[in-house]
């Protein structure tokens, strides 16, 4: 050290901030700093910047760790001479410092942090000048591996905040880079560090942090998802504070920088992240619901998933549920909303969430999968929009109609009566135009129908009454049952034909949704006595169903019957004796017989008091009786006829005839039944020979 060295300092105080014992480099950092109070006394400027510029070159940024740590203790002795002076020499003070916080000997860092502390302490605003250096290095130094050197650390950090709060001065954009940079780090104590700035900065009033949330709002909720019990407090805390902050003072917010990070974490394994996460979407909407509208597709996506099983009677079920409701509100309620957006991106995640582990995408391009299962809550859910939807924008649903149909046809077949309502709820109310496309619609509907009860036998066994009978509650009976008949007929599959035409008949005989169809049917009948011809809309319904229920010998019967008939329905009982009697034919007409008893019958077991008139009918009962093997039905339907004295009542000849249409159209009608029933008999036989070659 040369003379002039020792000029500034004593050697004494030199050797002192050179040696290895710490009392003895203390000793000497008060002398220092009685030195400096001295000069400072004197206002001698200038020799006190070359004492701190001795302590910095000479002492600080040497590389001996010895000289460091004196270094260190004598600059913040310095400091503390200096008092409010300390601002003209805080830009020479600090940076030497702040680089001893990453030296490699943890002693160093440790003296470091306490110099640092204690020059803070002095400087108090003045050290805002190098906030972000100061920030950074604490950041660093509170995951130092040496617990002093993390201890220290901590104090140093507690001292900056309390500068900040006092401060008038704090560059929040710096700040809000600064945690930007930071926030995405994995490290528990960073976390932890950065969450405990914020939450401090959201507490000061003078402080507008919410401006800045956008940037910070997807970290938070990444640090949310931490392992640690602690930290996940803290950072939800924040989270409450900067929302009871945007309640309090909404306007300015920007929310669609926001909603966009929140929908991506509505949908986190976390359950704590995405309920809060729901949380904070549903009080946005509640905010600012009309600005976010656009967003539709996004909220759904996030909202629909909530809907399952796995969540019920949990909080982001009932928050979720809220969220859609609030959602379906603004669209419906706000004028003009529906009619002025592009609703395709929300049609494409509503149908997603019906149909399972469909591919989609959202407003952003941004891919997805449907859940592979999909519960019944969402299904409705789903589907109770879309009807609402068509209720306010029928023009803009109908034009998705090719991605609707399919999707909403599947979910006919699903095992939830109220599924099924809603389905055939909204695919009747988007074929209710009368337009060429609705019907085309409809019979596609329809067609698909009958692809599924093909494909599946037990649908077609368990769920076909259920199916066709809320069908005709929400379109006319007349309307599903003819366009039903008029497909069938392109059916190639006779075997499959008959069998659903026999559970058409059962639904028609039984349902009293249809009693207004039975009424049509026999209100074609002539009733020559009262000088009443049947009516026209009758022939053509009953007619339509005759080509088609001729697959079925008995569902022909039936239908003549409802339809008063008699004369034809005898002509095919007698038809029908010329074919070999198979079990099922034998079945349905036991069935029939005992539906003869049932209330829809009732007239006709009336017409059996009037055999002159109804002569046809005798015959007709009288053909099934000896079609009847003896059993149960048999001599049910013998006692019935017993007792009107049906042999005589059959031998009589009627003056009037009670059938709809003329001989010649008898005739055509019975020949078409004998064709269908000739094609049913080959079909048996080779179904027989097919049989017997197996077993062979």
């Amino acid at each position: 050290m040369s003379n002039a060295d020792n000029a500034i300092l004593p050697v004494t105080v030199v050797r002192g901030l050179n040696d290895r014992v710490y009392e003895k480099r203390k000793m000497a950092a008060l002398e220092v700093e009685r030195i400096v109070r001295e000069l400072v006394a004197k206002n001698d400027i200038k020799q006190v910047r070359k004492v701190i510029d001795m302590l910095v070159n000479n002492f600080v940024l040497s590389q001996n760790p010895n000289a460091k740590k004196g270094g260190l203790i004598g600059v913040a002795a310095a400091a503390i001479a200096l008092g409010k002076d300390i601002g003209l020499f805080v830009s020479e003070i600090v940076p030497p410092v702040l680089k001893s916080f990453v030296d490699v000997d943890c002693r160093v860092r440790y003296f470091g942090c306490e110099s640092m502390y204690n020059i803070a302490k002095v400087g108090r605003a003045s050290m805002l000048l190098f906030f972000k250096e100061i920030f950074d290095g604490v950041s660093k130094l509170i995951c130092d591996p040496d617990t002093h050197v993390k201890n220290g650390a901590e104090l140093l950090d507690r001292l900056v905040k309390d500068i900040v709060t006092e401060s008038n001065i704090f560059d929040v954009d710096l700040f809000v880079s600064l945690v930007r940079e930071r926030i995405y780090t994995n490290n528990d104590n960073v976390r932890q560090y950065l969450v405990s700035w914020i939450q401090l900065l959201c507490s000061v009033p003078d402080i507008d942090l919410v401006s800045h949330l956008p940037m910070l709002l997807d970290g938070l909720f990444i640090i949310l998802g931490d392992q640690k019990d602690e930290i996940r407090a803290m950072t939800q805390q924040v989270l409450n504070d900067f929302l009871m902050e945007i309640n309090r003072k909404s306007v300015g917010t920007n929310f669609k920088a926001m909603i966009v990070v929140l929908l991506g974490h509505s949908k986190s394994a976390n359950s704590s992240t995405q309920l809060i996460a729901l949380i904070w979407i549903l009080r946005f909407l509640e905010l600012d619901g009309a600005n976010l509208t656009f967003y539709s597709a996004g909220i759904l996506n996030a909202v629909l998933p909530c809907l399952s099983d796995q969540h019920s009677k949990t909080d982001i079920f009932e928050t979720a549920v809220r969220t859609k409701d609030k959602l379906l509100s603004l669209l419906t309620e706000t004028s003009g909303t529906l009619e002025n957006m592009d609703i395709t991106d929300m049609l494409s995640v509503l149908l997603a969430h019906v149909v399972p582990s469909t591919v989609y995408k959202d407003s952003t391009g941004r891919e997805y999968t449907s859940p592979s299962q999909i519960s019944v809550t969402t299904k409705i859910a789903v589907l109770q929009w879309v009807r609402t939807l068509h209720s306010h924008v029928p023009n803009k649903i109908n034009s998705q109609h090719q991605d609707i149909f399919p999707a909403v046809i599947r979910t006919v077949s699903d095992p939830c009566d109220g599924v099924v309502v809603l389905s055939i709820q909204l695919l009747a109310a988007m074929c209710m135009q009368n337009s060429d496309q609705d019907k085309t619609n409809f019979e596609n509907f329809l067609r698909s129908l009958i692809a599924k009860f093909k494909d599946d036998e037990k649908l077609l066994d368990r769920r076909c009454s259920f199916i066709i009978q809320t069908l005709c509650t929400h379109v006319d009976s007349e309307k599903v049952f003819c366009t039903l008949a008029r497909l069938l007929v392109e059916e190639t599959d006779i075997v499959f034909t008959a069998l659903l035409v026999q559970y058409l008949n059962w639904i028609l005989l039984t349902s009293p949704n249809l009693a207004p169809l039975r009424d049509t049917l026999k209100s074609q009948r002539n009733n020559p006595k009262l000088g009443k011809k049947g009516s026209t809309d009758g022939r053509a319904v009953f007619s339509t169903l005759y080509t088609t229920w001729c697959h079925d010998p008995v569902s022909t019967i039936a239908l003549c019957m409802i339809a008063h008939s008699y004369q034809h329905a005898s002509d095919v009982i007698h038809a029908l004796g010329e074919y070999e009697m198979t079990e099922m034919t034998l079945s349905g007409l036991d069935k029939l017989v005992q539906l003869l008893e049932s209330p829809v019958f009732s007239a006709l077991r009336l017409e059996l008091v009037q055999p002159d008139t109804n002569p046809e009918l005798f015959r007709s009962l009288a053909g099934i009786l000896m079609l009847l093997p003896q059993s149960e039905a048999f001599t049910l339907l013998r006692n019935r006829l017993e007792c009107v004295g049906v042999v005589r009542a059959a031998e009589r000849t009627s003056q009037a005839s009670s059938d709809l249409v003329d001989d010649k159209t008898l005739k055509d009608m019975l020949q078409h039944f004998n064709v269908v029933q000739a094609q049913h008999a080959i079909k048996n036989l080779k179904l027989s020979e097919s049989q017997n070659l197996s077993q062979q």
